[in-house]
């Protein structure tokens, strides 16, 4: 197989263990999930919260299994366009890839219009009876983003080395604001949050772990980090199994700290409030601590859409050095070595689509029409890498039934009903969410069918750059 030439590799062993922990719980960005996805379960789970987490914590379990088998075959910059093209079919590869991709680039949409033009905004209106304008979310979005690209353009190491930090502050702030809440309620602690009883039954606490299971699922996004990181066989699937095992531990002690502290019987107003974390916070721990929070909330907010750039920059870059893409992302920056041509536009078309969202329907009603068609794409590119993954295994006769097929095929019912639960019925925007991310889906399938047809010998090449790089790293083996 032909080699990479410098001038189209990122820079190798940039990341070690830590560094790729702290790019996966970033993709999951604990506090942000807290004030804006955990907020959302609330609304069906209501004082079963907690229950809808622990849960949850088994879904996601089942649900990183995939990537976690695939890293430890297969490792690149592709991801999930790697894995299932090289491992199962370069045309089926090169599909999810795409559907991947869209999936992480509306994540960086959803977060920075979120950020600006819901969580500020609620926040400073809510403490301080201050509204700050209509637009005034357009120059903050605008600020955030170019700090986001900057940070991304400059190298996987100083982002990696922030994103680390970011997320090692935000677990320690909320154990730390869900330990005061517990102590101060003493007594009036109770186990009843971890039953159905205040969700009147399994079926509201079954939605609520829909909403749970996508706050946790960010993990995976790490295996765009093959090609940089050290060791990554061993580093990759680590950092996914260690990052879920944390953030889950965390994400339950909270849910039951803003359940109780908010009122187990009172949790059916807990969606409804703006910032319900905060004024739990603001209760128990205080206002300077709260502002504490707001300020490391938005810092969360900042590395979880600093974490897709990254990831879905890499994505393009990789299917664009195999010649599946436009040729202009598969520069590599002479100096930093990150994908920088990718990196700038990517950020420059979510900055429009955003704006776009948030000027025709509004920021909130925008951001859930980005998440929703994140979503949609999301769940479908997982489930296709489910089928993928039994493929690929019994491919290198290592085909094992447990982990290869009776647990994906698990993922993929788990996945199957929160598609369900999520775009069922339909409701605007989410409607047109899911139209957007389905337009998006069929035009790939049969954009790349047609191309395939006259470009063969190109599709069957699907993955085969990353193959090289790993090979450089492991000498064929």
């Amino acid at each position: 197989m032909e080699k990479n030439s410098e001038s189209k590799t990122l820079k190798k062993n940039a990341a070690g263990f830590y560094p790729l922990l702290g790019q996966s719980i970033a993709m999951i960005s604990p506090l942000g999930a807290v004030a804006a996805t955990m907020t959302g379960a609330a609304e069906f789970a209501v004082g079963s919260l907690p229950l809808a987490y622990i849960i949850s914590i088994f879904g996601v379990l089942i649900w990183i299994n995939t990537p976690y088998q695939f890293s430890k075959k297969i490792n690149g910059t592709g991801g999930f366009y790697t894995f299932n093209s090289i491992g199962a079919n370069p045309k089926f590869g090169l599909i999810i890839g795409y559907m991947m991709w869209f999936s992480y680039f509306m994540v960086i949409t959803n977060a920075i219009l979120f950020t600006s033009g819901v969580f500020i905004p609620g926040t400073i209106l809510y403490f301080f009876k201050f509204n700050i304008g209509t637009y005034t979310w357009i120059p903050i979005m605008t600020a955030f983003l170019i700090l986001i690209t900057v940070i991304a353009y400059l190298g996987i190491k100083p982002s990696l080395a922030y994103s680390f930090t970011a997320s090692a502050i935000e677990i320690i702030l909320l154990v730390v604001t869900s330990v005061v809440i517990i102590v101060a309620l003493g007594a009036k602690n109770t186990y009843v949050p971890f039953t159905p009883g205040p969700a009147h039954g399994f079926a509201a606490v079954a939605v609520g772990m829909v909403l749970a299971i996508f706050s946790m699922s960010g993990s995976s996004a790490v295996v765009t980090l093959g090609e940089e990181a050290k060791q990554p066989r061993k580093n990759i699937k680590k950092a996914l199994l260690i990052s879920f095992i944390i953030t889950g531990v965390v994400f339950v002690l909270t849910a039951y700290a803003l359940t109780v502290g908010w009122g187990v019987s009172k949790m059916g107003t807990f969606f409804q409030s703006s910032v319900p974390g905060l004024i739990v916070a603001d209760k128990y721990v205080g206002l300077p601590f709260t502002i504490l929070l707001f300020a490391f909330i938005i810092n969360s907010l900042f590395a979880g859409s600093l974490a897709p750039l990254n990831t879905s920059s890499r994505m393009v870059f990789s299917m664009s050095r195999d010649g599946l893409g436009p040729k202009i992302f598969s520069r590599v920056h002479p100096v930093h070595k990150t994908p920088y041509m990718a990196i700038v536009i990517i950020a420059a078309v979510s900055y429009f689509v955003s704006l776009a969202a948030g000027l025709l329907i509004g920021p909130l009603d925008g951001f859930l029409y980005l998440v929703t068609a994140s979503s949609a794409a999301l769940f479908i590119g997982h489930i296709l890498s489910n089928f993928g993954l039994a493929v690929t295994f019994k491919k290198l006769k290592e085909l094992k039934i447990i982990l290869h097929v009776i647990i994906p095929s698990i993922a993929t019912i788990i996945l199957a009903v929160a598609m369900y639960y999520s775009f069922v019925p339909p409701a605007y925007p989410v409607d047109y969410a899911i139209i957007t991310a389905g337009i998006f889906i069929i035009a790939t399938i049969i954009a790349i069918y047609l191309y395939g047809r006259k470009h063969a010998d190109t599709i069957s090449k699907a993955g085969t750059s990353d193959m090289s790089v790993q090979e450089e790293i492991y000498g064929g083996k």
